[in-house]
């Protein structure tokens, strides 16, 4: 199928399945989407305009309603630009600005929303993180596609500029805003004030993200005020900031070059507002083609339903053409009966988890009898037949397994005596994302990682990663009160990864689980296939693993493994400078994978 939009042919990106396809970098992107501080910042539109805007989108729903009511097979809505406020709450969840609720088809007869042409606007205000905003959703619903569509905002919801200062003394850096930024008024001096530094390029200056490791602090900002020059602005960093020491550090400079440091003329991404671009909550078998996502920090969010949905030919960063670098929040997705299918896709520069398919845990708060009362924010389903499984909450070691007898809200009636599980976590792998599947996509200048947590079963295949701060990280861990899971069955199978975790603690794939004691090594992970891998440029390792059970690593290459190294100005132990690492792990095989 030819995409209408953005696809890897638009990208000069070459089928990964040739050998010699892994062996090249990532080709660059066709001009078209090249960044510039200089381009325009996108579509402007006059008062007069926006109002006639606004009556179309008050047209929109029910003109889809009508159709479906009617049984059509699709609705096509007219090309033009479609502007809609903000979402709401309700005592179910968000009201999204623009709401399609309750459309259930049967397989056989699909729907179609066909938007070729079509820009949602939305008006969203500034409201600092982690204040939430809604813009497009659908809310069980079932068998729906979304074909074409474009979805922006207006005002644009974020502060980016150029460098024109680097202040070491005063803790500050100096910024030209960019066209049509929005300049932040208000901080909370939390973790969400956080940085993205970014080449002169556009690219993002991946070796930097070690500082997040460090604690969120030290790539953070607490305020902004008014530059030496109209347009131009003071970035007043975290105090506990360690940016532009890192930056000008001899050691840094050799191993990471102009690549992993800020000069005047590069730039920098303050983060400050966050909304749920698309929602897809408790819905099955949705399509999503073509679909275009520009909202700064603007997410994805899948959650419960039967899950299955495809995403295909669809891409999520900045509106092409434009000053603009920041693009959507990235994909979360969690507590589907089956995961999603990500095909032919496009993520550019996104600014918190690249992806994140993960199931839930529930953590119990009390028993009695043969019965278990969930924690209040444990979102865990459960539904009578369900058969979960129990781990201790401190070790992670298994505790058995019970069947649901019945289950009204937090509570869950089992077929065996709860007391042993007094000190549990559940686990239910019925909806833990299974069978998901992300094929030839690209994704470029991402900020944090692709997580996997809690899939039994999922496929990673033919994918390009290119300058991803963190890296794969498939982990089962028990500090959440909500996202988890144990990963079975994972595959990751002829994907090219470059500069990806660059930084000194940067691993590229890494899988391990963890628990509150530390000293408990109950391996839980099991049955993972990486195959096929190219690493280039990784930083402390390409792979590593840490308590898992079972599955191989075979006919991986890399190159440059291990480059951050020359950091500490001595030499690493042998054992530590290998591209692949197992810790307390068993029945792996590693074979015929080449430095």
């Amino acid at each position: 199928m030819k995409s209408t939009l953005l696809s890897l042919a638009a990208l000069s990106l070459t089928p990964l399945h040739a050998a010699e396809a892994r062996d090249q970098v990532s080709p660059p992107l066709a001009a078209e989407y090249r960044f510039n501080f200089d381009l325009p910042a996108g579509p402007q539109f006059t008062e007069a305009e926006k109002q006639v805007q606004r009556e179309k989108a008050a047209q929109v729903v029910p003109m889809v309603r009508k159709a479906f009511d009617a049984g059509d097979e699709s609705v096509a809505i007219p090309p033009g630009d479609y502007r809609f406020g903000r979402g709401s709450w309700d005592k179910d969840g968000p009201v999204y600005a623009l709401d399609f609720r309750g459309l259930k088809r049967e397989a056989a007869k699909p729907f179609r929303i066909v938007a070729q042409g079509v820009t949602f606007w939305f008006e969203l205000p500034p409201d600092q993180a982690p204040s939430a905003h809604f813009a497009l959703g659908f809310v069980n619903c079932s068998q729906v596609s979304l074909e074409g569509a474009t979805l922006d905002r207006d005002p644009r919801g974020c502060m980016e500029g150029r460098i024109t200062q680097l202040d070491e003394a005063g803790n500050r850096i100096e910024i030209e805003a960019t066209k049509g930024t929005l300049t932040p008024t208000s901080f909370n001096g939390k973790q969400e004030e956080r940085l993205i530094p970014l080449n002169a390029d556009g690219t993002l200056c991946a070796a930097l993200y070690a500082l997040q490791l460090r604690g969120p602090a030290r790539l953070a900002f607490r305020g902004v005020e008014p530059g030496t020059l109209s347009g131009r602005y003071w970035v007043q960093l975290a105090e506990k900031s360690e940016l532009l020491s890192t930056n000008r550090d001899p050691a840094w400079i050799r191993a990471y070059g102009d690549a992993g440091t800020l000069q005047v003329g590069d730039g920098l991404c303050l983060l400050h507002t966050t909304t749920t671009a698309i929602g897809v909550i408790h819905c099955t078998g949705m399509k999503f083609i073509g679909v275009r996502n520009h909202i700064t920090k603007g997410g994805l969010r899948e959650f419960g339903g039967g899950g299955g949905h495809l995403w295909k030919d669809c891409y999520f960063g900045p509106r092409p053409g434009t000053c603009h670098w920041q693009g959507s929040d990235g994909f979360l997705s969690g507590g589907m009966e089956r995961g999603s299918t990500l095909d032919g896709c496009t993520m550019l520069h996104t600014t918190d988890d690249l992806i994140n398919f993960n199931g839930l845990w529930g953590y119990i708060e009390k028993v009695s009898g043969r019965t278990i009362t969930l924690h209040r924010d444990s979102e865990m389903p459960a539904h009578p037949g369900d058969r979960l499984q129990f781990y201790d909450a401190q070790t992670g070691a298994p505790l058995g397994s019970a069947v649901v007898e019945s289950a009204k809200h937090s509570e869950l009636t089992l077929d065996r005596d709860a007391t042993p599980l007094a000190h549990a976590v559940a686990e239910n792998p019925r909806w833990q994302n299974n069978g998901w599947e992300v094929r030839d996509c690209d994704f470029r200048d991402c900020y944090q990682r692709f997580l996997i947590q809690g899939s039994h079963g999922g496929t990673l295949r033919n994918c390009r990663f290119t300058r991803i701060g963190s890296g794969i990280v498939l982990a089962s861990n028990f500090f959440t009160r909500n996202e988890g899971g144990i990963c079975h069955g994972i595959r990751i199978l002829d994907n090219f990864f470059e500069d990806v975790a660059i930084h000194p603690d940067g691993v590229a794939l890494e899988a391990g689980f963890q628990s509150l004691n530390h000293a408990a090594s109950t391996p839980l992970l099991s049955d993972l296939t990486v195959q096929g891998n190219r690493f280039i440029n990784s930083g402390r390792r390409a792979i590593e693993f840490s308590l898992v059970s079972g599955g191989s690593i075979t006919g991986n290459t890399f190159k440059n493994s291990g480059k951050p190294r020359a950091l500490s100005g001595k030499a690493s132990p042998q054992e530590d400078s290998q591209p692949v690492q197992l810790k307390q792990c068993g029945d792996i095989l590693v074979k015929d994978n080449s430095p």
